[in-house]
Order: structure tokens, then sequence, then C-alpha cells
């Protein structure tokens, strides 16, 4: 009963607020601000201010605004001129860490140091250490031609001719073979009795290294050991004059010259041979033999 009272009430005060607002509305129409033309132009001044001042704010932070940029550029700038310095600081760094590759050689570096240890073996007469290793030089790399040259060498120097012809016949084969390889290649042919092959591998031996005057020599010395020595002095010649201050290349020619008979190559062999040698006995031997050479008329 009393939610109703209170209804009624309040559906009386609505109506009575109603009417009043009815019977005053001309005044409460003219309290709107739009409405009075002194207020339009307040507005209208407090926009333009607003509008002067929103420039002058503008004005003010343009400064700034360029500073901003300027300072955003000069960022970008920094960072590309670090990221070089980091470049460049990590250049430094790769060229540092070179020196330290020595404590893990690569294995072409290994490899060397092998073949220099093994080669140093061999001219101790260390043969076991050489040979072991030129062997593993071969693990590394089994193609590995100065190994193979190295170990053919060792079984030569050991009288092993099977192992050697074996090993220097490879080389032949994979064309990696040098005139080192078709000298040993005769020696291992006349220590078997080859004799035609011995002369075909010393002259490929001369023909790889022309100017070298071992090889000459070598060519000529298998010639005097089949007494051949018109074929002999070409090449004991070449070597002589290929290394004019060489006492033995110069020995070999002469001898060759006096036992065809030629006195006069034979005299002046021998005048270079005094300058050369020392061996008062060997030379007083050579000049009774060049006496002895008739004179051709």
């Amino acid at each position: 009963m009393l939610i109703w009272i209170l209804f009624i009430l309040a559906i009386l005060s609505a109506a009575a607020a109603g009417l009043i607002v009815f019977q005053h509305w001309s005044e409460i129409r003219m309290l709107n601000p739009l409405s009075i033309k002194e207020e339009n132009e307040r507005i209208k001044r407090e926009a333009i201010v607003a509008q002067r001042f929103s420039r002058l704010q503008t004005d003010k932070i343009a400064p700034f605004k360029y500073l901003y940029k300027k300072g955003i550029f000069q960022t970008k700038k920094s960072f590309h001129e670090a990221y070089l310095r980091l470049i460049r600081l990590d250049r430094v760094y790769q060229q540092a860490k070179r020196p330290f590759a020595k404590v893990a050689p690569s294995e072409q570096e290994r490899i060397k140091v092998l073949l220099d240890e093994a080669r140093s073996m061999a001219r101790d007469l260390k043969w076991a250490d050489a040979e072991k290793r030129y062997l593993e030089v071969l693990l590394l790399n089994n193609r590995n031609a100065d190994a193979y040259k190295g170990i053919g060498a060792l079984y030569l120097k050991q009288k092993m001719y099977p192992q050697a012809k074996e090993t220097f016949e490879y080389l032949v084969k994979t064309k990696e073979a040098d005139d080192a390889s078709f000298a040993a290649l005769a020696e291992i042919a006349s220590a078997e009795g080859e004799v035609g092959k011995a002369e075909e591998m010393r002259v490929k031996a001369v023909e790889m290294r022309p100017r070298l005057a071992c090889r000459h020599a070598e060519l000529a010395r298998y010639y005097v050991d089949l007494c051949d020595y018109a074929k002999a002095w070409p090449s004991a010649k070449r070597a002589s004059d290929l290394e004019p201050k060489s006492a033995k290349y110069s020995e070999l020619a002469m001898e060759c010259a006096i036992v065809l008979g030629d006195r006069q190559e034979a005299k002046r062999r021998y005048d270079k041979l005094r300058l050369l040698s020392d061996d008062y006995q060997k030379l007083q031997q050579f000049r009774e033999r060049i006496d002895k050479i008739k004179v051709l008329v």
C-alpha cells in the first residue's frame, strides 16, 4: 500500500515540474548561449585565439622537431659507424687468430711437417722411422706424389728392388714421375740386368731435366760402364759444360776424351782440372796418359 502511495506522489511531482517548464519556456529558451550574439562572437574569438595559439605552439615546437629529426639522423649515422667499427674489429680478430692456427695445423701443414721429418730421418739413415712418416702422409692423402717418391727412394737405398720398382712404376702410370723417378728405375733395371730398359730410363731422365748436369753424368757413366765411350762423350761433355766448376764432371769428360784419343780435347780438359783439383797424383796420371796419345797428323 505504501509503494502505491509513493508511486502516485512521483507521478504528481513529475507533472508539476512539466507544468512549470511549460509555463516558463520562453525564459528558459533565452538561456541558450548559442542564441546570444555576443556569446557567438566570444566563441569565435576563442576559436581564433586557439588557432593562433596552435600556430604559436607549432612554431615553438618546430626547432624541437628539427632537433628530433637531426637526432634521428645522427643516431642512424652513429649506428652505421659503430657497425663499420665492429666489422673492422672482427677483421683484426680474425687476423689475430691466425697465429694460433699452428696449435691445430691443417692437413696440408701436417703433411708438410711429416715430409720434412721423413727426409731428415732418411738423411740420418733412419729408414724405419722415415718410412713410417711417409706412410702417415699416405694415410692423410693416398695420392701424395712426394710421399711415393720418398718411400721409393728408401726402398732403393736398401736395395729392396721389387718394392722400389712397384712404387716408381706407379708414379709413371699416374704421370707423377720426375727425372729422379726415371733415374731410380734405370738403377733398378741395371741391378736386374735389363740393359735396354736401363738405357731407356736414363735417356728419359735426361729428357725430363736437360739442364741438370747430374742426369747427363749418370747417362755418361752408364755408357762408360759398357765401355761405349763414343756414346758417353756427348753426355760427359754436356755435364762438364753445365757445371764447369765440378772436378768429377771434368774428370769424366777427360776420361772419355783420352780413351777416344782426342789429345787436344783431353789437354784442354786437363788444364781446367788443374784449377779444380789438388789431387796431384791423379793429375800426374792423367798427364802421363795424355802424353801417350799419338798426335794425329
